[in-house]
């Protein structure tokens, strides 16, 4: 299944130092910045066709998931809680609450990614089994 990412190589020396041909380091530097659709594969890298001949694979911490229009995420209540990616930081959400009409009750608010994963875990994440010795 594809998902919509945005390619954020913030260090090119770990690709620099694998990627013997210049052609093939010049297709990281010219998608770094740019959304595409890509393939997620099981093991979190992303193949990305960035032309009909030549694909990149991009490691987790190169890429960041994106969510370009406001998406339900759920309901609280009468109001409806919409997320969407912030368009002023790459590894952060926005998060507003509607009514069914759609009118704005709460104004966006952005959280960093990092942060909604770390709570998800902590309120719905599975316990690790204590280990007796």
């Amino acid at each position: 299944m594809k998902k919509r990412i945005k390619v954020t190589i913030a260090d090119f020396t770990h690709l620099t130092e694998n990627l013997n041909n210049p052609e093939e380091l010049a297709l990281y530097e010219a998608a770094n910045g740019n959304t595409y659709d890509a393939e997620i594969e099981h093991d979190g890298y992303a193949i990305v066709d960035v032309t009909d001949e030549d694909y990149i694979e991009l490691a987790p911490g190169e890429y960041q998931l994106m969510i370009e229009e406001w998406t339900n995420a759920g309901q609280i209540g009468e109001w409806i809680l919409q997320t969407m990616s912030d368009p002023a930081d790459d590894k952060a959400l926005l998060y507003r609450t509607v009514d069914k009409a759609g009118t704005e009750i709460q104004a966006p608010q952005s959280l960093p990614k990092q942060v909604v994963e770390l709570v998800a875990n902590t309120w719905f994440g599975k316990k690790a089994k204590k280990i007796e010795e």
